[in-house]
């Protein structure tokens, strides 16, 4: 049984159960003192007579990882306990501060507390977006600014669950007539977001609180999504092109937060 030991554990439950929490969590996580288990390579680390753990000199101290299938994830964590709970041999339970870590390692892909009943995964564009300052899962809308080159294309892999979460949605909302679905690159940046066309005749923010409904869950994947209006918009004919959202009648989704 998981019993918080700390603010941001109480937070990290929090959002694990309500959605509307975890741009809270992301933004108290991201400036927390966090603990790293740090492993000895080639030699051994035990306590001394006043149970403090002596590290021998010359000792070289390395941060494991986690496997899950192939991917290689770093392991941190909210508390002692945790890192003592999952790493069962020699290793020094370190504090550091969450920024101060993703800072170092920034295309890597980290897990919050493995083997805890609470954690979290997060992706290089998790990382990275909450690096500069961006704690909300939901939309954003896209103001393109004159000149900025935009390049626009057809995922390899479709995103099954957004597009389930988009259409339970937008068939509650009478105002959206269609949407299409797209990957964007943008000139000077490196990493892809999704691009939302929407075609609708009532209030764009109906239509940013129906996305944002969707994505509470994780179906983003830490990839930032962008959302148009399609009306009067250069893109328009492009983003027509896109995977369309279909309109169901009824649909049900279970938000999960890993």
């Amino acid at each position: 049984m998981f019993e918080p030991e700390n603010e941001i554990e109480r937070m990290l439950m929090r959002a694990a159960q309500e959605p509307s929490e975890r741009s809270a969590f992301a933004e108290a996580l991201i400036d927390a003192e966090i603990i790293v288990a740090l492993v000895p390579e080639g030699g051994r680390i035990a306590p001394g007579p006043d149970g403090k753990t002596t590290v021998p000199e010359g000792t070289r101290l390395s941060l494991p990882s986690v496997m899950r299938g192939e991917q290689r994830l770093l392991p941190f964590f909210t508390a002692p306990s945790r890192a003592r709970a999952w790493f069962k041999g020699d290793h020094v339970a370190t504090p550091d501060r969450t920024r101060d870590l993703f800072g170092r390692y920034p295309e890597a892909f980290f897990v919050l507390n493995p083997g805890s009943d609470y954690g979290k995964e997060f992706t290089p564009a998790e990382v990275k977006r909450l690096l500069a300052g961006h704690f909300e899962e939901g939309a954003e809308t896209i103001t393109l600014p004159v000149g900025e080159e935009l390049l626009l294309g057809h995922p390899s892999d479709v995103p099954d669950e957004l597009i389930a979460a988009l259409s339970r949605e937008f068939s509650a909302e009478k105002s959206i007539r269609g949407a299409w679905l797209m990957l964007a690159a943008r000139a000077g940046h490196p990493d892809q977001t999704w691009m939302l066309g929407v075609d609708h005749a009532g209030s764009w923010s109906n239509v940013l609180a129906a996305i944002n409904r969707a994505v509470a869950g994780n179906v983003l994947k830490g990839r930032p999504l962008d959302a148009v209006p399609l009306e009067s918009s250069s893109l328009a004919s492009t983003l027509r092109t896109g995977i369309p959202i279909p309109a169901v009648k009824r649909g049900f989704f279970q938000k999960l937060f890993s």
